[in-house]
């Protein structure tokens, strides 16, 4: 697309084609040039749907390329109808990226006015050359809305719309993950999936942690759709999301001292360093860690029931979520802070697994108590709980049902396991020592400073 505006003394002599020009404002957030301007509502969507300058691709941790979240119909809906109901509503910014070269040649020309502006600000002409095409970094649902409304049927909405324009923002950078990085941060108009936000912010070491184990731990690479991303839940072919992944990860390194982002970071990041001991390199060591988790996770996935039958192809990932604890994320937080126990003490990590392997994990096994009422062996009101259900026939029957995913359900089911395997064997009493639960964050840290005052006085 041509923009009409002429520029006066400005020189645009290239001999490169290019797709599109219009006159900007450049300025720069570090070392990243930024080009802003407007277009009129119909010359954006011309630059959609008929020239396909302007993309968006589902986000993929196989490819190397720019991704989205994926488009979510109901916000986009919801967008739309706001527009219809008032298309005299400001449009949100739209915010593209480029990289800065392409097969070695620069994606953009810059060409500065003589103008004078205010500050680090330039005026001038922003040219992107043919074969360049703008990636959607935030405002896709924005975008398709427009779309939907344009293609519509409201008149008096599309009569103002197109008299209406659109401010853009295009930023020049080649780094993938530093564009995730900018649309986790300041992009999050719509709340992004726990499981995506792990997979797209790798300036995160805890984050890149739950990536690079589940790319790597056979589990998941025995099938490519057991691992997931572009949401939080897992369905039909998965078993795992990225952020239950990481949850697990993290635990045996930190606990559940993972309370918040910064928090989970924080101790992650200490972990880090204090390893490689104020020296060496922090990347390397997560390799390090992630190895570590992977080599146990493998061993597990052969021994623990469940994890068990799907490596030797007997269950499906479906089947295994409706059968075992573990198949849901508070489980497999349970296995995860057992390991980080047994980590802190020093005992042999495959050791534990095979103790956790003797235990029962399906979630309808059960036993009678004194009262006849049905218990779970191991994880009763922690991670399960029965209720008796009537049949038709007017007999009743014990029916699981799961207690949620609540961090104090799995801490307490973690807790009561610990204590189980410190009665199985003499070298495992070291997983119920005050220490051992304070460094899980399952004891408050022993206070620091004077004694307590006795509020009742001296004796």
């Amino acid at each position: 697309m041509s923009d009409s505006t002429s520029l006066d003394d400005i020189d645009t002599f290239d001999l490169r084609s290019f797709s599109f020009e219009t006159l900007a404002f450049k300025t720069e957030v570090g070392e990243m040039p930024t080009f802003t301007f407007t277009l009129a509502v119909p010359d954006l969507l011309r630059l959609v749907k008929e020239l396909g300058l302007v993309v968006r691709n589902n986000f993929s941790l196989d490819s190397d390329g720019y991704g989205n979240r994926p488009l979510d119909k109901k916000h986009v809906a919801r967008i739309a109808a706001g527009l219809t109901e008032r298309p005299d509503t400001p449009i949100q910014m739209i915010t593209l990226a480029i990289p800065g070269e392409l097969n070695g040649a620069p994606t953009h020309k810059w060409t500065r006015a003589r103008a004078r502006t205010s500050g680090p600000v330039e005026l001038g002409q922003f040219r992107m050359y043919q074969d360049v095409t703008a990636h959607i970094q935030n405002g896709q649902h924005t975008l398709a809305a427009l779309e939907s409304v344009m293609d519509g049927d409201a008149v008096e909405a599309k009569e103002v719309l197109v008299r209406s324009s659109v401010p853009i923002q295009v930023l020049v950078q080649s780094d993938r993950n530093e564009v995730n990085r900018i649309f986790v941060i300041a992009g999050q108009t719509k709340p992004i999936s726990p499981a995506l936000i792990a997979a797209l912010d790798q300036s995160s070491y805890a984050n890149r942690l739950g990536v690079q184990v589940g790319r790597s731990a056979r589990i998941f690479t025995d099938d490519s759709e057991r691992l997931v991303y572009l949401s939080s839940s897992a369905s039909q072919g998965a078993l795992y999301s990225t952020a239950h992944v990481r949850g697990f990860s993290a635990a045996i390194y930190i606990g559940f001292k993972d309370r918040t982002p910064d928090a989970r970071e924080a101790n992650f990041r200490k972990v880090l360093e204090e390893r490689c001991d104020g020296g060496g390199s922090l990347d390397k060591e997560l390799d390090v860690v992630v190895n570590e988790i992977v080599e146990v996770l493998d061993y597990a996935y052969g021994r623990v029931p469940g994890w068990r039958e799907l490596q030797r192809g007997e269950l499906t990932p479906k089947e295994f979520r409706a059968t075992y604890l573990h198949g849901a994320p508070a489980g497999l937080y349970v296995i995860g802070g057992v390991l980080g126990a047994a980590r802190f003490c020093g005992v042999p990590l495959p050791k534990v697994v095979d103790a956790l392997a003797t235990l029962e994990w399906q979630r309808a096994a059960h036993e009678l108590d004194k009262d006849g009422k049905a218990v779970h062996p191991v994880f009763d009101g922690t991670l399960v709980r029965f209720e008796e259900v009537q049949r038709d026939d007017g007999t009743s029957e014990w029916a699981p049902t799961t207690t949620g995913g609540a961090r104090t359900n799995y801490e307490a089911a973690t807790e009561r396991l610990l204590g189980l395997l410190s009665h199985m064997d003499s070298s495992f009493a070291g997983l119920t020592s005050p220490s051992t639960l304070r460094h899980l964050g399952l004891r408050a840290a022993a206070r620091r400073g004077r004694p307590r005052k006795n509020p009742t006085g001296p004796a």
